[in-house]
């Protein structure tokens, strides 16, 4: 019988087809994943574990490792966490997801290297498999209990700060556009006015993101009032207001039918301004946004599309996640935060009135965020 690493080297397709099987039922985001983009972690994985088995180490070496402190030459291990860790959470997982996935991986390699022992050893070798399990389990209920805890906890500060924050800035606002509508201001006073106005608007935006980022994550949900409401009015209105805000910017509608229903006017505003100033900020300068609104199958549907650069299918699957977001800080076009909020809270203002929201994106006939409402 060869080494264990060398029996993982060998087998090491077989252990990856039980892993797969075993991580999507253990991972609800492993689902979502192709199964090439599951599997090929997994082998690189084991692979970099069996090289480390076949290297000799001194017990002083395996004091080091054990304690979290190993020498450059078991490197190769914590490469490959780090960059599988890296790539889970740009794919969206939690943490007890990713640690699930190890899990499977030490079970499915418990399970094969068991079944090819002799009989003699089999039993001694299931009770510490046993006691393994065991162990793991605990660990990831102490593990999804932490990070609910630690996420409640920063949750709630950046609520807490958010709140704070949008009294002052109201009255900076406030203060700008007193001064806006008052005759006394030079010129370069009323650009200087003009510029705090804006800036102070688009603060209060972000602020309010955060605040109803905050509430879904502490699972209060968004609050909807629900009253009659004609959507194209409702799209009008955004569309006047960010044509005003963006004027070297181009922003048109399209209008058909009679989209009305029993919804949220503020709330359906906050989305489409997130989705129209995301497609502003993201599109080709001097080729217009679109918004179109009509009736198809029963639903409302509102569409916004913007000329660009396709966004990467990589990052189609957690577009609508908060902080997930890849654009450089000097890519970024101004009025865009790079938190990925407002794509996030337009998602949660759709589910919470019984809709759907969903990306298309070609190079050729550009993006195009579709969203459909029932009547509510």
């Amino acid at each position: 019988m060869g080494t264990f690493g060398h029996f993982i080297a060998e087998n090491v397709d077989a252990i990856v087809d039980d892993f797969e099987a075993f991580a999507r039922t253990a991972a609800p985001a492993a689902t979502k994943l192709a199964s090439d983009d599951l599997r090929d972690h997994a082998k690189v994985t084991l692979q970099a574990i069996a090289a480390d088995m076949d290297t000799a180490q001194t017990t002083h070496e395996q004091h080091l490792k054990s304690i979290g402190d190993a020498e450059q030459r078991f490197s190769r291990v914590k490469e490959t966490a780090r960059m599988h860790a890296k790539h889970r959470f740009e794919q969206g997982f939690t943490l007890p997801e990713m640690f699930s996935e190890y899990r499977a991986l030490r079970a499915s390699v418990t399970i094969r290297w068991t079944a090819q022992l002799a009989d003699s050893n089999r039993q001694d070798l299931f009770e510490l498999t046993r006691f393994g399990e065991a162990v793991d389990e605990a660990l990831t209920e102490a593990i999804g209990w932490y990070t609910r805890r630690l996420e409640d906890s920063r949750n709630l500060l950046i609520g807490v700060l958010a709140h704070d924050l949008r009294s002052p800035l109201s009255a900076v606002r406030m203060s700008a556009d007193y001064l806006l509508r008052s005759d006394r201001l030079e010129h370069g006073e009323l650009r200087a006015a003009t510029r705090i106005a804006s800036s102070s608007t688009r603060m209060v935006g972000y602020v309010s993101d955060l605040l109803d980022f905050t509430q879904t994550l502490l699972g209060a949900g968004l609050t909807i009032v629900r009253a009659p409401v004609d959507l194209t009015t409702v799209c009008q209105d955004v569309v006047d207001e960010l044509q005003a805000a963006h004027p070297t910017a181009t922003v048109k509608l399209e209008a058909g039918g009679n989209p009305c229903g029993q919804w949220d006017a503020a709330r359906l505003s906050q989305m489409l301004s997130n989705l129209v100033a995301n497609a502003i900020n993201h599109g080709v300068p001097d080729r217009p946004v679109t918004v179109r609104v009509s009736e198809a199958d029963g639903a409302s549907v509102v569409e916004v599309q913007n000329e660009g650069e396709p966004i990467r299918p990589e990052q189609l699957p957690t577009l609508f996640q908060p902080l997930r977001q890849s654009t450089p800080v000097h890519q970024r076009r101004p009025g865009s935060s790079g938190m990925g909020l407002g794509l996030f809270i337009a998602r949660e203002i759709a589910v919470a009135h019984g809709g759907t929201i969903d990306v298309a994106s070609e190079a050729d006939t550009g993006t195009t965020f579709t969203v459909r409402l029932p009547p509510g």
